[in-house]
Parts: structure tokens; C-alpha cells; sequence
């Protein structure tokens, strides 16, 4: 992965496009979870690409180019999702939407992740930072191991045991939702 970052940076528009095909569907999911627009998800995804090749010449090799792709993509969704609340109440859209017009899917997605939230805030304080700079942050084993001043193997324990503590303690969706992510 290190050679396709150093690729990237040198402007080789390879490296764009191998980062765009191992990474685009789980952008794709991670921005439609939050705009569920096919059309808006698409347009997202794109523009995450694009900001990754604007600033190729910016990136960190140290730093983790997974972080940093979802890093780009959270704020380009939470841009969308603020530039689409500014346009809904322009036009007072909220008179015209019931709250009854939810989706079963979107409610259970927050039931599955208000789960999540409470097992997650039952770890040990240390697993619990490791486990939400690893999956809320996006960061990497190394910058995490950096960030608390511990071994890469420590993270990788806390995750291990992390993780094994959440699948013992959550129904069997909310663990899939948190592997993916």
C-alpha cells in the first residue's frame, strides 16, 4: 500500500485508480448511510476522489490512506448533509415531511447503533480509546500506537479483545455493521 501512496503522490493517475477500485464501495456505503441518495452517494464518491488527487502531493506515507480516504469522505457528507439542512429550510421543507415517513431501515440502523454505543462505552477506558480512534477515526495501528504512546502490538490486543468483547455482547448485525466500518 506504501507504493501505491508514493505513486499517488508522484501524480501516477494508476494509483488513483487502483485506490478507486479497492476503496469505492465502502465509501459508497459509508456516505449512502448517511444521505440515502444513489444519486448524491455517487456524486460524493467521486468527489472524494477527486480531493484525494487534489492533494496527493499533501499526503502523509506515514499516516493511513484508509484514514485518510473516510476522513475526506465524513467531511464531504457532513458538508452535503449541512448544505441539504440549509436548502430544507429555505423552502420549510419540514412542514411538508411527517416524522412518521422514517424507514424502518433507518430506525433500525439507530437502534443497532445505539447498541453499539452502549457495549462500546462498557470496555476498559484504554480498549475503549483504542477501539474508537481505530473505528470512529479511522486511524491506523501505528498512528493510534503513536497517539496513546503504546506498541503496535498493545493496539492490536485491545482491539482483538475489543472486538471478541462487542461480538460476545451485540446481536450478530451490529457486529457486521461494525466490521465493515
Amino acid at each position: 500500500m506504501t507504493n501505491l501512496v508514493e505513486a499517488l503522490k508522484k501524480g501516477d493517475d494508476w494509483a488513483l485508480e487502483a485506490l478507486f477500485e479497492s476503496y469505492h464501495i465502502k465509501v459508497y456505503n459509508f456516505c449512502y448511510s448517511y444521505l440515502k441518495s444513489r444519486e448524491e452517494t455517487e456524486e460524493l464518491v467521486q468527489d472524494v476522489f477527486v480531493k484525494l488527487w487534489s492533494y496527493r502531493g499533501q499526503i502523509d506515507s506515514e499516516l493511513s490512506i484508509n484514514g485518510l480516504i473516510f476522513k475526506i469522505a465524513k467531511n464531504l457528507t457532513l458538508n452535503r448533509l449541512r448544505d441539504n439542512q440549509n436548502l430544507r429550510s429555505e423552502i420549510n421543507i419540514e412542514d411538508i415531511i411527517s416524522p412518521t415517513n422514517c424507514t424502518e431501515e433507518a430506525i433500525m440502523f439507530r437502534e443497532l447503533e445505539q447498541q453499539l454505543m452502549k457495549v462500546v462505552e462498557t470496555l476498559p477506558p484504554k480498549r475503549k480509546q483504542v477501539f474508537k480512534l481505530s473505528r470512529f477515526s479511522g486511524l491506523s495501528n501505528k498512528e493510534i500506537s503513536k497517539e496513546m504512546n503504546i506498541s503496535v502490538n498493545t493496539v492490536e490486543g485491545q482491539m482483538r479483545k475489543a472486538i471478541k468483547y462487542l461480538h460476545e455482547n451485540l446481536d450478530c448485525a451490529v457486529v457486521l455493521i461494525l466490521l465493515i466500518f
